[in-house]
C-alpha cells in the first residue's frame, strides 16, 4: 500500500507546533501588548502626578512668597519629563510662571491641576499648579515599552514548543520511522526480526520493538489458526442460518421463512396477476398420541407427517411447521379454485392414512382451511387470518375435512 500521499509524523508535528505557536503567540502578543499598553499609559500619567506632588510644597512656597525664581525652577523641573508639554503656576492675582512646548495649547488638550495650600494653613488655597500632558508622547512611550515586553514574553513562551518538537522528533519520530521501514521489509513468517534503535531509542521504543518481534514470531501460527477458524465460522454460519429459518425437528421452514416466502409469493402474484392460496392445517388426534405414548412417539409422528406433506405437494409449493401440530402450505401459481381444492384434498387423504411409528399404528387425520388470493385477502395478514378461520371451520364441521374460507 502506498502511503506517500500521507504526511509524515515529523512534518505533521512540525506544522502542529508551528501553527499552535503562531496562534498562541499571536493571541498572547495581542493580549500582553494590550494590557501592558494601557497599564503604561496609566503609569506615565501617574508618574506625572507623583512629580507634581513632589514639587507641590516648593510651588506653594513660591506662590506664598511671590518668588518667581523658585516658581520658574519648579516649572522647569516639570518640563524635564518629555511627556509634559506645558506647566503653569498661578493664583487669583497673577501668573507666577508659565512654560509650553507648543504655541497652540490645543496640541496638549489634557491637563492635570493640583491645588496649592498655604504652608502655614493646610486649608487655605493660595494657588494652582497646572501641568499639560503630551498624550502622543505618553502613548508612544507606552507603545515602545509594551511592544518590548510583549515580544520578550512571546519568545519565552514559544521557545519551549520548538524545543519539545526537536526532542520528540529525535527520540520518538526517528525511531518509529526506523521500525516502520524494518516492518515494511519483513515478510510474515520469515526469520527476520526488528532491530531496536540504539542511538535515540527510548525505553518505550525498545519495548515496542520486542513486542513487535513477539508478534512476528507468533504470526504464522495465528494465520493457520485464523484460516481454520474462518472455515469453521462459515460452516456454523450455514448451520445457524438453516436453524434460524427451519424447524429443528422436521427440517421444514419455520414461521420466519414462511412469512418471507408468503410476502414474495404475494408480490409475484400481484405482478403476474396469478392466483395463489394459503392452507392452514391442524392434526386432529395428535395430542392424545403425544400424551399417552410420550414425546418420542409424538416427535416421530410429526416427522412422518412432514414427509407425507412434502410428498403430497408440488415442488414449487412451501410447507412450514408453525406450531406443535400446526402446518401451513403456500400454493403458488394456481389456475383456478379447483386446483387449490384438489391439492388440499390430496393432503387430507395422505394424512388420513395410518402411520406406523415403531410398534404403533396411529390414525390421526387433519382439519384443513383454505384462503385464496386475491379473493380472500390481498396481504399476508388478511390471508393468514382467513385461512386460520377456515381451518377452525373445518374443526367445527367434525374434523378431517377441507373448508374454503367463506366471505
Amino acid at each position: 500500500m502506498n502511503f506517500n500521499h500521507h504526511p509524515s509524523l515529523q512534518s505533521r508535528l512540525f506544522w502542529i507546533v508551528t501553527g499552535s505557536s503562531i496562534v498562541i503567540g499571536g493571541v498572547a502578543l495581542l493580549l500582553i501588548f494590550f494590557v501592558a499598553y494601557h497599564n503604561n499609559v496609566k503609569e506615565n500619567t501617574a508618574q506625572i502626578n507623583r512629580m507634581m506632588q513632589a514639587v507641590e510644597y516648593s510651588a506653594a512656597i513660591a506662590v506664598f512668597t511671590g518668588n518667581n525664581e523658585v516658581a520658574n525652577d519648579v516649572i522647569q523641573g516639570l518640563m524635564l519629563d518629555e511627556a509634559v508639554c506645558g506647566a503653569m503656576l498661578y493664583n487669583d492675582d497673577k501668573l507666577h510662571a508659565n512654560t509650553t512646548k507648543y504655541a497652540d495649547t490645543s496640541n496638549c488638550p489634557e491637563s492635570v491641576i493640583h491645588t496649592l495650600y498655604s504652608p502655614f494653613d493646610g486649608e487655605e488655597v493660595i494657588g494652582h499648579l497646572e501641568t499639560r500632558i503630551d498624550i502622543s508622547v505618553v502613548k508612544a512611550r507606552s507603545y515602545r515599552e509594551s511592544a518590548q515586553l510583549a515580544l520578550t514574553l512571546v519568545i519565552l513562551l514559544l521557545l519551549p514548543n520548538f524545543v519539545i518538537w526537536l526532542a520528540v522528533s529525535r527520540f520518538v519520530v526517528r525511531p518509529i520511522e526506523t521500525l516502520t521501514q524494518q516492518l515494511e521489509d519483513t515478510q510474515p513468517g520469515s526469520a527476520a526480526r526488528l532491530a531496536p534503535p540504539t542511538a535515540y531509542g527510548t525505553k518505550e521504543i525498545v519495548r515496542l520493538t520486542h513486542i513487535s518481534n513477539a508478534l512476528l514470531t507468533e504470526i504464522e501460527s495465528v494465520l493457520v489458526y485464523e484460516r481454520a477458524q474462518r472455515n469453521e465460522i462459515e460452516m456454523l454460519k450455514v448451520l445457524y442460518e438453516n436453524m434460524a429459518h427451519h424447524d429443528t425437528l422436521t427440517g421444514l421452514p419455520n414461521r420466519a421463512l414462511l412469512n418471507d416466502r408468503l410476502t414474495q409469493m404475494l408480490l409475484q402474484a400481484k405482478r403476474s396477476h396469478q392466483q395463489c392460496a394459503l392452507i392452514y392445517l391442524d392434526l386432529d388426534k395428535f395430542k392424545p398420541v403425544n400424551d399417552t405414548l410420550g414425546h418420542d412417539v409424538g416427535d416421530a409422528l410429526l416427522k412422518a407427517v412432514a414427509e407425507r406433506l412434502l410428498g403430497a405437494m408440488r415442488k414449487s409449493d412451501t410447507v412450514a411447521r408453525v406450531g406443535g401440530d400446526e402446518f401451513v402450505v403456500i400454493l403458488h401459481s394456481l389456475h383456478n379454485v379447483q386446483e387449490a381444492s384438489d391439492i388440499a384434498h390430496k393432503i387430507l387423504h395422505a394424512l388420513a392414512q395410518p402411520f406406523s411409528i415403531g410398534t404403533h399404528t396411529l390414525n390421526i387425520g387433519s382439519s384443513i382451511g383454505v384462503a385464496l388470493y386475491p379473493q380472500h385477502g390481498e396481504d399476508a395478514e388478511t390471508l393468514s387470518k382467513n385461512a386460520d378461520i377456515a381451518m377452525y371451520a373445518a374443526k367445527g364441521a367434525g374434523r378431517n375435512n377441507v373448508q374454503l374460507f367463506q366471505l
